[in-house]
């Protein structure tokens, strides 16, 4: 799985050894591996259950994250882009009703397994840290955020990094703000039947580049001839793919024939002894 660039990614059938899905999260990776699949990580029927639940939940509510100018999805759940600590916080508090609706659908601890929390929480244990949601203010992070990715043209989700926006979390200290790295974890729902591909470049911007593009508080979108200056992957994801990918490098997801791809994430970082998560 490597290229000729240097950048790679691993994948495991079912399950990852503990200690490697930590070692990956505490340091963005793994040698030249910048992304870790986990193939068939959630029986599909819990994926089509939550599948069907999100679409009927978008039909009779609407998208939480209307035209923003950024990017086209249908969405349940708060996301702290272009948000601080507090007003993040608040979007959590006035979005957790559809958030609970969603994943209402399966038992409560198979909802807990969705993202192998309670793998990581007591492996990050053993190895002296914790691992929680992050927290301000008296507030909770969002569990996950779910989106159907639609057309935004060339690509689904152009080519951008998550670590931009974390300049609005230090505005009022949000505590995911000093983290070293950014980790995405996604979970496919839904996608064509061959899947649809995540793109990830060798490249982490700088902030000098960042702020020579104007993407100082966004990282979206960068130009796709910057991107494709740098050796890339493209990772076929299918429905019940649990996958973590280092998304302070660029990452973007390729248009699919249908663009039914629906995804359930958040972010993880390590600030100290803590592993924190949000989304």
């Amino acid at each position: 799985m490597l290229d000729d660039g240097g950048i790679s990614w691993l994948e495991f059938d079912g399950r990852c050894d503990a200690a490697v899905l930590a070692q990956f999260i505490e340091n963005g990776g793994i040698g030249d591996n910048r992304l870790l699949a986990i193939r068939g990580a959630v029986p599909e029927a819990d994926c089509a259950a939550l599948e069907a639940q999100f679409n009927a939940l978008i039909d009779a509510r609407g998208s939480k994250r209307g035209e923003d100018g950024f990017v086209r999805t249908q969405q349940i759940g708060a996301t702290q882009f272009s948000h601080n600590g507090a007003s993040y916080m608040r979007e959590v508090a006035a979005q957790m009703g559809d958030v609970l609706d969603l994943f209402s659908m399966l038992p409560s601890e198979r909802v807990a397994g969705l993202f192998l929390d309670d793998m990581l929480e007591a492996e990050f244990a053993r190895r002296g840290k914790i691992y929680r949601r992050a927290q301000h203010g008296g507030g909770v992070a969002n569990f996950a955020s779910t989106r159907k990715w639609l057309r935004n043209g060339a690509m689904a989700l152009h080519p951008h990094e998550d670590t931009a926006q974390l300049a609005s979390a230090a505005e009022d200290g949000f505590e995911v703000a000093t983290g070293p790295h950014t980790i995405a974890v996604n979970l496919c729902l839904a996608d064509d039947e061959e899947g649809s591909e995540t793109m990830l470049w060798n490249c982490r911007p700088t902030p000098e580049q960042r702020r020579d593009m104007g993407l100082e508080a966004t990282g979206y979108p960068y130009p796709r001839d910057f991107a494709d200056r740098h050796a890339n992957i493209r990772v076929k994801i299918r429905r019940g793919d649990l996958y973590f990918m280092n998304a302070s490098y660029l990452h973007g997801v390729a248009n699919s024939p249908t663009n039914d791809r629906i995804t359930s994430g958040r972010f993880i970082t390590c600030v100290g002894d803590k592993v924190l998560s949000w989304t």
